[in-house]
């Protein structure tokens, strides 16, 4: 794809190249997560048979000539199910940082798994950090999950903001927020507390046109509706 992937415009040491600070505003970050995860979705739940990625990342997410997200390398992929409480039986694989720590424990592949990458790259985004980063020279390896979670979890997001960015202007408070806790929800330990894609999409699409400076309401109940 023409400019890349997700993962390199997010840790490049400094910007250079043609369309550098494209990536520098919350409205594009959050529509780049809201093309991918349509594609993700459309994999769960209209591919015939529904597909499982099993690797999702940043460095899976490619852009194109405008800018629009595109899930990749499906090496690892596999065929459903898809339904709810269904699960595939098989050794755990994927990328340290973005593996669902069910499936890598119990050894019980589901979409939700995918749903948990995601979250990770959601806070990635949110976050600018790596999956799992140093803090400081000679730190010790932290993961994106275990910096940012409690910090959104207490409902102070903008402490864990990439400070590249900013932080959001008025209207797009509320948006970067909605997709912090959507991200949190995402990473939750147990499959079953996370959202489907179609959740997922749903709020994103919301957060999106938030940016965009449409009126969307979005109370308490529809953000707590990413955890049925």
């Amino acid at each position: 794809m023409k400019n890349g992937a997700l993962y390199d415009h997010l840790h490049a040491k400094k910007s250079s190249g043609a369309g550098a600070g494209v990536l520098d505003s919350w409205k594009m970050r959050i529509k780049v997560l809201l093309d991918a995860s349509r594609g993700i979705e459309y994999l769960h739940n209209y591919a015939v048979p529904p597909i499982i990625h099993r690797d999702i990342k940043s460095s899976n997410i490619l852009l194109d000539g405008n800018w629009t997200a595109r899930v990749s390398d499906f090496g690892l992929s596999l065929m459903g199910p898809a339904a709810e409480g269904e699960h595939l039986s098989m050794k755990a694989a994927g990328t340290v940082g973005y593996m669902d720590p069910e499936y890598y424990g119990l050894q019980q592949l589901t979409v939700k798994s995918d749903v948990y990458g995601f979250g990770v790259v959601m806070l990635e985004v949110l976050t600018g950090k790596r999956a799992i980063f140093k803090n400081g020279e000679g730190g010790s390896p932290t993961s994106v999950v275990d910096y940012a979670v409690p910090c959104i979890a207490a409902g102070d997001v903008y402490k864990v903001l990439d400070e590249r960015i900013g932080a959001p202007c008025a209207h797009e408070a509320e948006a970067v927020e909605l997709v912090a806790y959507t991200a949190v929800h995402c990473v939750s330990l147990e499959g079953r507390e996370r959202p489907t894609m179609t959740d997922v999409v749903a709020n994103l699409e919301s957060a999106h046109g938030m940016c965009q400076g449409s009126h969307v309401s979005i109370s308490s109940a529809s953000i707590l509706s990413v955890s049925d």
